[in-house]
């Protein structure tokens, strides 16, 4: 039951990496919080929990986090961290008890014809579902079976995901728009990727500033074109990212190489519309060619 229970746990894309400074805010949050829970101040201790655990992944501070949750009686988030440390510590030597803690109380959800949706989007200011609003993400809800959606508050505007929830399993959702350095990229090929072509007669050789922006069109089309193998390869890897069955070093690889790809994509994708732009402005300028002439 305990790798079942780990196959179905949420895998986050972009873990984070912390530097000297991460790490010295991660230890002041931590302590604070620990501070907090010991004097039973258990909401301003997960806020502290929550903070620590955006600046550094941790089995301890999901651990805590869920237990924050189980002393204010939330059954929904106390399953979704007690399932999040079994992924992080899958050897731990409480690992076996917490799973089958995890797994009565998702037997008693469906017992009451009910099943638990995670929602992770690290992205998003604010997530709202069946009519419950969460002020930050991660979210967690047992919830009838049945058709919703889940609406996410991104700094790119509101977005809107369909779930289907079934009973007798959890379901896990990763909820993030299409990263907007690609999206951006995409479209500013698109539009410098237009030539207008003009029908001539008997045309004499080419000047230098024409070929000029025949060779800057070639290498922009060949850049653009090696953007969109490279930004197709960056999506794959962070679609494995997402994979539910991977361990977290596996998702932290692929993500990894999938933020390294998507970096690559843009570089191509600017450089490409860069150069395309160019040479469609010196191919503008450098008319009419001897020999054009306008067509009457």
């Amino acid at each position: 039951m305990l790798h079942a229970l780990l196959a179905s746990v949420a895998v986050v894309s972009a873990l984070p990496m912390p530097g000297d400074a991460e790490t010295a805010r991660f230890n002041d949050a931590f302590e604070r919080a620990e501070g907090l829970y010991s004097r039973g101040e258990y909401g301003a201790a997960i806020a502290l929990f929550r903070e620590a655990d955006r600046l550094k992944v941790t089995p301890e501070v999901v651990y805590d986090l869920a237990r924050s949750y189980e002393k204010l009686g939330d059954l929904e988030f106390t399953t979704l961290y007690d399932r999040l440390y079994l992924a992080r510590a899958p050897d731990a030597s409480d690992a076996r008890d917490i799973a089958s803690r995890v797994e009565r109380t998702l037997a008693r959800a469906e017992d009451d014809g009910h099943s638990l949706l995670e929602v992770f989007a690290p992205g998003a200011a604010s997530l709202t579902v069946a009519g419950r609003h969460y002020p930050a993400p991660p979210l967690a809800l047992f919830l009838a079976p049945g058709a919703y959606v889940v609406e996410g508050v991104f700094p790119s505007g509101t977005r809107r995901l369909s779930v289907q929830v079934k009973l007798g399993q959890v379901t896990t959702v990763w909820f993030e728009p299409v990263p907007p350095p690609l999206l951006a990229a995409s479209t500013a090929a698109a539009q410098a990727a237009v030539v207008v072509e003009e029908k001539v007669t008997a045309p004499a050789g080419p000047t230098g500033a024409r070929v000029a922006s025949y060779v800057a069109l070639g290498l922009g089309a060949a850049a653009l074109g090696a953007g969109l193998l490279v930004g197709a390869a960056a999506n794959a890897d962070a679609g494995r990212a997402a994979d539910k069955a991977l361990t977290v070093r596996e998702a932290q690889d692929a993500a990894a190489a999938s933020n390294g790809k998507a970096t690559v994509a843009n570089v191509l994708f600017v450089a490409g519309g860069v150069a395309a732009l160019t040479g469609g402005v010196v191919f503008l300028f450098s008319m009419p060619e001897p020999g054009m002439r306008s067509a009457r």
